[in-house]
């Protein structure tokens, strides 16, 4: 599956360290909206969840922090997708073991 935060996620990993905290933010904060409360959260539960699991996550903010909603299929694709591929190609690139038979 393809992620469309896949470029996102590819440009910040190459940013100095420093710049990577505040990429993060401004594009979690771009993707979810502006952050709600809990009290709004809690109306909007049902909905919030079903959007979250359509791809479309929420900031929620909890007195000073912020919680992000998002289905586990998002937080995978991003977690993972770029790892796997850094795998494969790294498999690529080892010479292959010749095997004897006895």
């Amino acid at each position: 599956m393809t992620n469309r935060w896949t470029g996102a996620v590819k440009r910040m990993r190459t940013l100095a360290a420093g710049e990577r905290a505040d990429a993060f933010r401004m594009f979690i904060t771009k993707e979810c909206g502006s952050p709600l409360t809990v009290r709004e959260a809690r109306k909007q539960l049902f909905l919030l969840t079903a959007g979250a699991l359509a791809g479309r996550p929420r900031l929620m903010a909890v007195g000073d922090d912020q919680v992000v909603l998002m289905s586990l299929a998002d937080l995978e694709a991003i977690l993972l997708d770029l790892s796997f591929a850094r795998f494969v190609e790294s498999l690529k690139r080892l010479p292959r073991k010749k095997v004897q038979n006895r």
